[in-house]
């Protein structure tokens, strides 16, 4: 194994070796055993792991933190809200709100055809019409 090798595999699994694919673990413990080369890239891997985990722990300043949970304990919902959010009205609420919302749009849909519909009523009734003169024409026929 040569040090660019051993630098990717570093950079690819991370610096615990443990960890590493079983096939190149073995390759790669002799290899930062006997390189000084190798040592050092295994060095600086650690060191840059630890810095990265150093970075991720920020610390919280107590008094936004306790400004958070006073925000949080004072934020009460109001009573309606409280009784309409009850595990029971949950299913309910859901269940409702495609029905309403499907009379909403048929409702914007019918004030849009207002034409077409006034229209197809004249001829269903113009139809009826002519139907019952037919009709009253084939009565005195018999």
């Amino acid at each position: 194994m040569t040090a660019d090798e051993f630098s990717d595999l570093l950079e690819r699994h991370g610096s615990n070796i443990a960890e590493w694919p079983s096939p190149l673990r073995n390759e790669a413990h002799s290899y930062a055993r006997v390189s000084d080369q190798g040592r050092q890239l295994l060095a600086a891997s650690i060191a840059f792991d630890a810095l990265l985990a150093d970075s991720t722990d920020v610390p919280t300043p107590l008094r936004l933190r306790a400004r958070i949970l006073k925000r949080i304990a004072a934020n009460e919902s109001p009573v309606w809200w409280t009784w309409i959010t009850d595990a029971m009205w949950r299913p309910a609420l859901l269940a409702i709100l495609p029905l309403v919302l499907g009379f909403v749009l048929g409702d914007m849909t019918s004030q849009l055809d207002s034409d077409s519909t006034d229209a197809t009523m004249f001829l269903a009734f113009e139809d009826l019409e002519n139907f019952a003169e037919l009709n009253e024409s084939t009565a005195a026929d018999d």
